[in-house]
């Protein structure tokens, strides 16, 4: 049976994406168009590939099984080229992290990426809003900060991170530390809009209050607004505030004596960043390169 290579690209991006609206965007074809491939697919095939379900579309067995073979097939075509290309030629990996990731952990360590990963050209990609992978196909990888990591794809662990309150030491006028909530009301909060508005995050004050079991003791209302996490710890060295930060964004500025933790290790809760990345994504060597450096760095803490 020859099977028109429409109707595989079509079962590849629905079956990948589980969306016909997402498939369709993605190969700039109409819903309708898409629906039509699938189902001339189905008819040729003689079986269903989907369950179309109220809110959602899954795999049948039958297309799970042939979207496995096709996927395999698709990753050793995608091998092939990779390798009868020029040697010579660029290769590059995209990786989409955070600003203050980006600023804190990553840059510093460009010079021994060069070293350590020749001939990869690693472009970042700074954004502070959660990418979704699968529809973004220029994104190789992302890095997240989170408790859990989620499910659905390639995920390594990077480093446990800490979650507490520092200020420059100007700030507090000669003391080392505070003792309790009262004394942290008297000063100004800094906020991120970025964690602000995402549900959830870390760095969202009234999160932090709530995980330590202060939820209400301090007004979150107020204070000074910044719209990224990098000047957010800007503007806690030059003594504008309170900054809630985890050790990643601050490491280098407690070591020289910029910041200064607020509450000497207290109220502290877990979280850690994520490298992640599709399954696709992880076949590639190169991305398996870039995401095996990242996780020995980390194991090697790094500057």
């Amino acid at each position: 049976m020859t099977v028109p290579l429409t109707n595989l690209r079509a079962f590849d991006a629905v079956a990948r994406l589980l969306s016909f609206t997402k498939a369709s965007a993605e190969l700039h074809l109409s819903q309708s168009a898409v629906s039509q491939q699938i189902a001339q697919f189905e008819e040729r095939l003689g079986f269903k590939l989907f369950r179309r379900l109220t809110r959602r579309l899954e795999l049948t067995e039958n297309g799970r099984k042939l979207y496995e073979t096709i996927r395999s097939c698709i990753r050793d075509i995608d091998d092939t080229i990779a390798t009868l290309q020029d040697v010579d030629a660029e290769v590059s990996v995209t990786i989409s992290v955070g600003s203050s990731f980006a600023v804190n952990w990553l840059i510093p360590r460009l010079a021994d990426f060069g070293i350590d990963c020749p001939g990869i050209d690693l472009r970042i990609k700074p954004s502070d809003s959660l990418i979704d992978l699968p529809s973004d196909p220029s994104i190789d990888i992302a890095v997240r900060f989170a408790q859990d990591p989620g499910q659905g794809f390639v995920t390594k662990s990077l480093e446990e991170e800490q979650v507490f309150v520092v200020c420059s030491p100007s700030l507090l006028g000669g003391r080392t530390s505070l003792e309790n909530m009262q004394d942290l009301s008297a000063y100004p909060l800094l906020h991120s809009e970025v964690s602000d508005n995402e549900t959830g995050a870390a760095g969202n004050w009234e999160n932090w209050l709530a995980a330590i079991g202060q939820k209400n003791a301090l007004d979150t209302r107020l204070g000074p607004r910044v719209p990224r996490s990098d000047l957010l710890v800007q503007a806690a060295i030059h003594g504008q505030g309170m900054a809630l930060v985890w050790t990643t964004m601050v490491r280098g500025e407690l070591s020289d004596g910029r910041l200064i933790k607020v509450f000497n290790g207290h109220y502290e809760m877990s979280s850690r960043y994520y490298v992640t990345c599709t399954e696709d994504a992880f076949a590639k060597p190169m991305v398996r390169s870039v995401i095996e450096w990242m996780t020995g760095k980390a194991i090697r803490q790094g500057p």
